[in-house]
């Protein structure tokens, strides 16, 4: 394994994953609602779902990425509909001191959305196409396994941060700033749902 190639893929990941956008917002309103390792689980589901990507970009898997430009539309659809729900729930929920415990099995559901929702986004396999092809002087299989697996560790590498962050200074919010942060929160996910249905039309 190249380390520096592998370096490269690390920094490409975590800069794909830092930006705020819909994603953060789930991740940083799941860790303060339920702990760290809550938004992990959330945070692992959109790492998994660029790994996916990536793989597809550096491996060239044509088919795939044919069906799944080809499908935009509905995909897009799909998950801004689903980002509507969720942002709604949020912005009109309650925040409960003791919901960390009440939702023990919900890791799996938590991961399956956050994949679902990132890879509701086909043209991020243009993207890490054309990041694969700037960085990547000789297309082998092994740096193509260290491509993915390099953007895995820094996307996941930003969720860590992420969390972190968010659960040191959960303990400085009261309960009314919290249900700030879940209003303006679960509002900024509509709009971004809603940016998405506009492109869509």
């Amino acid at each position: 394994m190249d380390a520096w190639f592998f370096w490269k893929s690390l920094s490409i990941g975590l800069a794909v994953a830092a930006p705020v956008g819909p994603m953060s917002l789930l991740c940083i309103h799941r860790t303060l609602d339920r702990g760290q390792g809550a938004g992990l689980e959330f945070g692992a589901g959109v790492a998994a779902a660029d790994l996916t990507y990536a793989a597809i970009a550096a491996f060239g898997v044509t088919a795939i990425s044919s069906v799944l430009l080809a499908g935009t539309f509905w995909i897009k659809l799909v998950g801004s509909l689903l980002l509507v729900v969720l942002g709604v729930r949020i912005a009109l929920g309650t925040q409960q001191s003791d919901n960390r415990k009440s939702i023990s099995g919900s890791g799996w559901r938590a991961f399956f959305i956050a994949y679902g929702l990132t890879m509701a986004n086909p043209p991020t396999i243009l993207f890490f196409a054309g990041i694969f092809a700037s960085v990547a002087s000789i297309a082998s299989a092994s740096q193509s396994v260290t491509f993915a697996a390099g953007v895995f560790a820094g996307s996941m590498l930003w969720w860590v941060i992420l969390t972190t962050l968010v659960s040191k200074s959960a303990a400085a919010f009261r309960p009314p700033v919290l249900l700030w942060i879940n209003r303006i929160s679960g509002t900024a996910l509509v709009a971004y749902a809603a940016y998405g249905l506009a492109t869509l039309a």
